[in-house]
Order: structure tokens, then sequence, then C-alpha cells
């Protein structure tokens, strides 16, 4: 089993409570750095860094023998 480990930091900032979903927000953050079908993409951690900033700690797993079909992600950018 070849394993491919990454950890990526994104900051949030929540401009309005009343119209935000933080549930449905992470999801989409994990979503969109999902790049092939069998990414194991997890949020590790949320740091409250004050004035409704927060930053969002995720984890992103793949198995490098078992990538699965490619996603059509318009959030990755794929290199030349």
């Amino acid at each position: 089993m070849n394993i491919k480990k990454n950890q990526v930091f994104v900051e949030l900032e929540i401009a309005n409570w009343d119209n935000t979903d933080l549930a449905s927000t992470l999801y989409e953050m994990c979503y969109s750095h999902k790049e092939y079908e069998n990414d194991v993409v997890e949020v590790h951690q949320v740091v409250d860094l004050g004035k409704s900033k927060y930053l969002v700690i995720i984890n992103i797993t793949q198995d490098l023998d078992n990538l699965g079909d490619e996603l059509d992600n318009p959030y990755i950018v794929k290199g030349p």
C-alpha cells in the first residue's frame, strides 16, 4: 500500500452567521480538495482566530495504488 498524506490550511471568515451553515461549508471545503474518488478528505481541526475568522486544517489521504477515477473538480488546478 502506497499512501500519500497531505495537510492543507484554509482561512475562513464568516461575515454573517444567520446565512451560514458551518457543517455545509466544511463539507464543501473538503470536497473542493478531493482530486480522486477514493481520496479521504476530512477536517482535522477548526481554530478560532477571533473576529469571525477561523483556520480550518484539512487532512487528505490518497492510496496511490488505488486512486479511483479522477474527479472533474473545478477547484483543482492541474499542472501543464
